[in-house]
């Protein structure tokens, strides 16, 4: 493969289009948790990490679905597909909850409340990316009726 075609086939690539989208969740979550939790401080930071991240998956779901797995089949209807996503995301949230709740019970540095925050936000990128392909969007098997399966000769 050529580095031309190499770079086309990457360019073009879900995973890239996963990526933009999560970094556009990210921001888009990051930027309410900073307004909300640190900069204004409407609500404590741990609240914040459970409004950004609703607007983020609202934002996410959205964005994948018209844009990184538009051209899935699905079974499911589009409410059942963002309860799925809802939980897929769950675990990561759960996470990022988690680190800040800590974190604000120990300290009122803003510096490592944020460092808390995007510390669950790592971790929990291998799991969405992961369940996204699994739970969410996965493909739909085809399989033939009343097939029998194929034996190769010894």
């Amino acid at each position: 493969m050529t580095a031309r075609a190499w770079i086309h086939a990457f360019l073009g690539s879900r995973f890239l289009r996963i990526c933009l989208v999560g970094s556009t969740g990210f921001l888009v979550q990051t930027t309410a948790f900073q307004i909300l939790g640190i900069y204004l401080q409407i609500v404590p930071p741990s609240t914040a990490v459970l409004i950004g991240a609703e607007i983020g998956i609202l934002t996410n779901f959205y964005l994948n679905n018209r844009f990184s797995f538009h051209d899935r089949q699905h079974n499911a209807s589009y409410v059942s597909r963002l309860a799925r996503f809802h939980m897929v995301v769950s675990g990561s949230v759960l996470l990022q909850y988690v680190f800040v709740f800590i974190t604000e019970r120990q300290t009122s540095s803003q510096l490592l409340i944020t460092g808390a925050y995007l510390a669950g936000v790592m971790i929990g990128f291998a799991w969405n990316y992961t369940f996204y392909h699994l739970f969410v969007w996965g493909k739909k098997e085809h399989r033939e009726q009343n097939t029998l399966p194929v034996t190769l000769p010894k």
